[in-house]
């Protein structure tokens, strides 16, 4: 879990002038799309939905191959509770986009950030991070959105199943946001070896971390206004763990 007293300092490094400058940015980017997305696809999307439904055709749903299914989806309570189903899936990847486009964003500013911190709080720490080019950055980023994509695609099957579909479709998005957010962080304070050894060392405490920002991603806007802190926190455990593996 993450220290009580690592929170207090983050945040209040978070509201510091500097930071919070840089926190709009990415906060507009991702209200913007995430505005775009709800209103403006979405809004056709659910549009489209309901045409459907009051024609009696269900989205994805080959009438003349499962009439019985179909008849049962479009009338009374069923109808209903699929046209719920729909929004909730609907808004929920709305929310996931929105959390995936935030770390994207904040990872231009990154460096900066974590310069901001080196210097305020960890001022002999010597960043080697010269062997993490943007070129090893890019290739690992590309791995971790291809594994992405495979779970993506695996949990496809599981997104009309009530309950367990919420969960499925969270495992890819988790695994994007906990590695981009780990590497972005990571390779802009330490060198690969010493990346290497920390995230190893110290992975379920990175993984908890990352969990618990996760989380707190999901609650509407929250990412988006935040996601600077998020990167204040995690910079502030690598910092601590290489100073560690240092001594």
């Amino acid at each position: 879990m993450i220290e009580t007293g690592l929170v207090k300092k983050s945040i209040s490094d978070f509201f510091s002038p500097k930071l919070l400058m840089v926190s709009v940015v990415p906060f507009l980017i991702s209200f913007l799309l995430f505005l775009y997305l709800y209103l403006g696809v979405g809004g056709d999307a659910i549009e489209t939905f309901k045409q459907s439904i009051e024609n009696g055709v269900v989205p994805f749903l080959d009438p003349d191959a499962h009439p019985i299914l179909t008849y049962i989806l479009t009338i009374g309570i069923f109808k209903w509770l699929f046209s719920l189903f729909f929004y909730l899936v609907g808004a929920l990847a709305v929310i996931l986009l929105s959390v995936v486009v935030s770390v994207a964003v904040v990872g231009f500013f990154t460096p900066y950030i974590v310069k901001v911190i080196r210097d305020k709080h960890y001022p002999n720490f010597a960043i080697e991070n010269k062997n993490f080019t943007l070129a090893v950055n890019i290739v690992h980023f590309i791995k971790i959105f291809a594994i992405f994509t495979l779970l993506f695609l695996v949990s496809l099957p599981f997104l009309f199943i009530p309950g367990i579909n919420l969960f499925a479709l969270n495992i890819p998005f988790y695994y994007l946001f906990h590695n981009f957010l780990v590497l972005d962080v990571g390779s802009s304070v330490d060198s690969k070896e010493q990346f290497k050894i920390v995230t190893k060392k110290h992975k379920l405490l990175l993984r908890s971390t990352t969990l618990s920002l996760y989380g707190l991603s999901l609650i509407p806007l929250v990412s988006m206004a935040f996601q600077v802190l998020f990167v204040v926190i995690l910079a502030h455990q690598f910092f601590v763990k290489t100073t560690e593996i240092k001594a």
